[in-house]
């Protein structure tokens, strides 16, 4: 006769919760091997195997429906289930590497403030949440060659461009309401550009003589590129750019033409 457990000490033995060994129970996927009139599971060294399978599963991956499928067959194919697992669990794996990114990048931005605007943050993080998508945007307008150039910038830079566009960003909001081509916001304005080319000049080594901003398509796209600015904000951010463009001989509505 098989030795047979009590659902408490079963749970004890194989490390798993009476509630867990409950819903299995309830859900088809591993019933005990008999239960008394008065209600008791009692489960076997059967039982013990069955949930050694389940487990290795869970493992890797497989829903309980998947489970509860596998265990009712005797020879398992798993040749397409283990590919298939496999792309899931490297998606899932790109998508904590880049919430780790993320995470790593905000606390390096916010390291010295209490606060941040929402809309910065949310900027910071849309940056890197929507890389590929990114890629997949500016691939209609450039060589793939350039654009995947664009985003090897080293992990070091990309914390270093950042931090100096949150200023920017930060103090440009701050100045909301002056006159477009005031001295503040004009320089604001400049070292925008400036960073612009420094990024320029680190993805193609070369030096460029003007970044030229066009953000129509930009502004086709909201779901895709965040903005930091109200709407408000930012037509006049736009039209203290226009001002800094006219000043440097760039006619802008003539560009976007």
């Amino acid at each position: 006769m098989k030795k047979v457990y009590p659902i408490g000490e079963f749970a004890k033995k194989t490390g798993q919760t009476i509630r867990t060994l409950h819903y299995y129970d309830e859900i088809g996927i591993l019933k005990p091997s008999c239960v008394s009139s008065s209600g008791r599971r009692f489960y076997s060294e059967d039982e013990i195997i069955a949930l050694q399978k389940i487990v290795a599963l869970k493992f890797l991956g497989f829903s309980l429906e998947e489970i509860k499928h596998f265990m009712q067959e005797e020879k398992w194919d798993l040749k397409e289930s283990l590919a298939f697992q496999k792309k899931l669990l490297l998606q899932k794996r790109e998508h904590i590497d880049r919430v780790i990114k993320a995470v790593t990048h905000a606390q390096h931005l916010i390291e010295e403030r209490e606060t941040i605007d929402p809309n910065m943050f949310c900027l910071l993080i849309n940056s890197i949440q929507m890389e590929n998508k990114h890629k997949e945007w500016l691939k209609q307008f450039m060589p793939d060659e350039t654009v995947e150039k664009m985003f090897d910038i080293s992990e070091e830079k990309q914390l270093e461009y950042g931090k100096k566009l949150l200023e920017v960003f930060e103090k440009l909001k701050e100045c909301y309401g002056k006159d477009p081509s005031d001295n503040d916001v004009q320089s604001l304005i400049e070292k925008l550009f400036s960073i612009a080319k420094e990024v320029a000049k680190e993805v193609f080594d070369e030096d460029l003589s003007l970044f030229h901003w066009k953000g129509d398509e930009l502004a086709e796209e909201p779901m895709l590129f965040s903005s930091p600015f109200s709407k408000e904000e930012e037509e006049w951010v736009a039209k203290a750019i226009e001002i800094f463009l006219a000043k440097e001989g760039v006619d802008w509505n003539e560009e976007e033409s």
